[in-house]
């Protein structure tokens, strides 16, 4: 199906002129000219990735979660356009609306994708930002990468503040200029808007709680942010409760100086997060995320008659047997799942070319992970992790969001994807601790106590 037509190429020059414009004007305020130029140069990279992702899916794929977004966003588009009175679609559950399309649209193919609330709420962003782009999908596209840039740039913005400035440049190719990122998120996809709002949502928690500058209207826009999350990616905003509760208690703990005290508060913290778990209804959580990947795989295979169609194009998938889509499940295989998300796929599991790149950066995070294991003689880096929040808040928050998405998702591609959200967290959790280190002269004074 053709969506990207003669006249996407004829706006896309202005759309990115009108971009350039605005983050022109907003780089006036940056006086460092380093932090001017990493702010233009992630901007074009967000671009750049926006439009090769659209052109991939188009003229590579030729299918995918982005053209059903689109078409979604169609149907509402029109819809509201032939009768106003439909607008009450735009507020009606998944369900009563994938009713109405059932009976409404010419084909019912994508009914599934629209009674699905999240894969809706999508549809109903872009079929807004339809209203601005013309209703053309590589403009859609556009404002969906331009939002993902803004949110991350925030969040590099506070990485650099509690780094204070140092490893400026490091900190940049990690948390901005990884292909992954800057690829994989930049489309009409859930993940440019989920990793553009958690840009935003810890921007504004860091500024109100931290810096002490409070301000309604981020008040307000943090709860959009986080309605808008949990209406995509409910996960997301368990798992950065979880993250930020651990954070609060280690700040707290850092204060205390008695060992069973210690203790004793930690055995509280453990129980409450068993708890907290429980009334969140993360196992439902997790089965849900675990059937919708599954439920893509299984589409991909019958779409194009050929199992082996997705492995091709993303060089293999995780093992599809049935699992055990619950707490208990997922902690006994927590290091399988973990690893999975992280470091994989290996450079040997890669036949195309573009897996390869992903792969290649999937070895590179793997080596900076063992380079600093090694400096820190292990010890060290459990010291540091015990003694910074910082560093503790991205580990877990790292780990969590790899736990679940290595352990629910069934493909390498989807993987690769899905991990956006924690790629920031994670190179910034590197950098951080390789700029505490350096402050030391040798490995022992890291591993002794001060």
């Amino acid at each position: 199906m053709q969506n990207i037509t003669i006249i996407d190429y004829l706006l896309l020059p202005v759309y990115l002129y009108i971009f350039y414009i605005i983050v022109r004007k907003r780089s006036i305020k940056y006086t460092d000219a380093e932090i001017r130029k990493i702010f233009f140069t992630t901007f074009w990279l967000r671009m750049f990735g926006s439009v090769a992702y659209t052109m991939m899916v188009q003229y590579y794929y030729g299918y995918g979660d982005s053209f059903t977004y689109y078409l979604g966003s169609n149907f509402l588009r029109d819809q509201l356009m032939q009768d106003p009175g439909n607008i009450k679609y735009f507020f009606a559950p998944a369900q009563e609306v994938g009713r109405w399309y059932e009976v409404t649209a010419e084909n019912s193919y994508h009914m599934g994708y629209v009674s699905t609330a999240s894969n809706l709420f999508i549809m109903k962003l872009s079929a807004l930002v339809s209203i601005l782009a013309f209703n053309k999908f590589l403009i859609i596209s556009l404002f969906f990468g331009f939002f993902s840039f803004a949110g991350q740039w925030r969040l590099f913005l506070v990485f650099n503040d509690i780094n204070k400035g140092k490893n400026l440049k490091l900190l940049a190719y990690g948390v901005l200029y990884t292909p992954s990122l800057w690829f994989w998120a930049s489309g009409l996809m859930k993940d440019s808007i989920c990793l553009g709002a958690i840009g935003f949502i810890v921007a504004i928690l860091y500024k109100v709680f931290l810096k002490k500058q409070f301000s309604l209207k981020d008040i307000l826009f943090l709860v959009i942010l986080v309605y808008t999350v949990y209406a995509i990616k409910s996960y997301i905003i368990i798992v950065l409760a979880v993250s930020l509760a651990t954070f609060i208690f280690a700040r707290f703990m850092i204060t205390v100086k008695n060992i069973v005290v210690k203790g004793l508060l930690t055995l509280i913290f453990f129980f409450a997060s068993v708890v907290g778990a429980y009334v969140s209804n993360l196992n439902e959580q997790l089965q849900i995320l675990a059937e919708e990947s599954k439920i893509q795989v299984d589409t991909y295979q019958k779409n194009y008659g050929n199992s082996n169609a997705e492995d091709e194009r993303t060089s293999g998938t995780v093992e599809t047997k049935e699992i055990d889509a619950s707490v208990t499940g997922m902690i006994l295989h927590s290091p399988a799942a973990i690893f999975t998300c992280l470091f994989r796929p290996f450079i040997w599991e890669s036949r195309k070319i573009m897996v390869l790149f992903t792969a290649l950066e999937s070895s590179l995070l793997l080596f900076c992970t063992l380079y600093l294991l090694f400096k820190t003689r292990v010890l060290g880096f459990v010291r540091i992790l015990f003694s910074n929040e910082y560093v503790l808040f991205s580990l877990i928050l790292s780990l969590l969001f790899a736990l679940i998405i290595g352990f629910t998702t069934y493909n390498f591609g989807t993987i690769i994807r899905y991990k956006t959200i924690l790629l920031p967290f994670y190179y910034f959790m590197l950098v951080h601790i390789y700029t505490i280190i350096q402050k030391y002269k040798s490995p022992d004074k890291i591993i002794a106590p001060v």
